[in-house]
């Protein structure tokens, strides 16, 4: 398929779940949006969009592994 010719992506939405933590309970839920004002493919990345009632995290690195993951899934 020529270049010009393929599919771009436009956004994505990533969707995570874990068990709830020990104060609160139940499991919690992150939506992750990753949204571009050319489209991701044009911008060639995006930037994020979180939504949730509660996600706990014991660390930054917890967050980033979330982030990489993204990336790693967008990059082309």
């Amino acid at each position: 398929m020529e270049e010009e010719n393929k599919p771009l992506l436009e956004n994505a939405t990533f969707n995570f779940s874990q068990e709830g933590n020990c104060v609160d309970g139940g499991d919690e839920f992150l939506e992750i949006r990753c949204e571009s004002s050319l489209g991701i493919d044009r911008d060639e990345g995006c930037f994020f969009i979180l939504k949730t009632e509660q996600w706990a995290v014991e660390s930054v690195e917890d967050l980033q592994v979330l982030f990489d993951r993204i990336k790693k899934v967008i990059s082309k």
